[in-house]
């Protein structure tokens, strides 16, 4: 199964430096996917979203209010295409009830011990509209290696 999670761009402020780190939620998240789940990470204010790219299942993770409105309209264009949109993310908590009107499903909460049944559900196209995990945390030491492998590091001024 093919999964492309996108971390959606944001404008710049005017005299602004360029100065690219790679964004931390979206590789520890990466670690909480299932085995079977082949992941392909966009960074948008880095790369292009090819939106023609044969995919299962779509995952937009938000973490800062400015990224709200593209992430919705990236979700509208996937979903008008039949591909299912999940959004993770403190933003997406942030703005659960609105994101909902551009998502089949809205993850709210860790992902540690979560994601097999979000993509077992995704198989058997049962999907919940919310998957509202925040008051069940999981312990620290289900907290995974952050999937450094799904970053092109190349676009990034720090490698880590």
């Amino acid at each position: 199964m093919k999964f492309k999670l996108i971390y959606p761009k944001w404008a710049k402020l005017e005299r602004q430096t360029e100065f690219h780190l790679p964004p931390h939620g979206p590789v520890v998240f990466a670690a909480t996917l299932p085995d079977d789940v082949e992941v392909q990470f966009i960074d948008e204010n880095l790369q292009e979203i090819d939106f023609d790219d044969p995919v299962d299942f779509v995952g937009i993770s938000m973490m800062l209010t400015i990224q709200v409105k593209r992430g919705w309209e990236i979700a509208d264009t996937y979903r008008k295409r039949g591909i299912k949109v999940i959004f993770g993310g403190i933003s997406t908590m942030l703005h659960a009830e609105e994101t909902m009107e551009h998502a089949d499903s809205v993850f709210l909460g860790e992902a540690e011990g979560k994601m097999e049944k979000v993509f077992s559900d995704f198989k058997k196209n049962k999907l919940q509209k919310v998957y509202n995990y925040l008051d069940d945390r999981p312990p620290i030491e289900m907290v995974g290696t952050a999937r450094r492998d799904i970053l092109t590091r190349d676009l990034y001024n720090y490698k880590g």
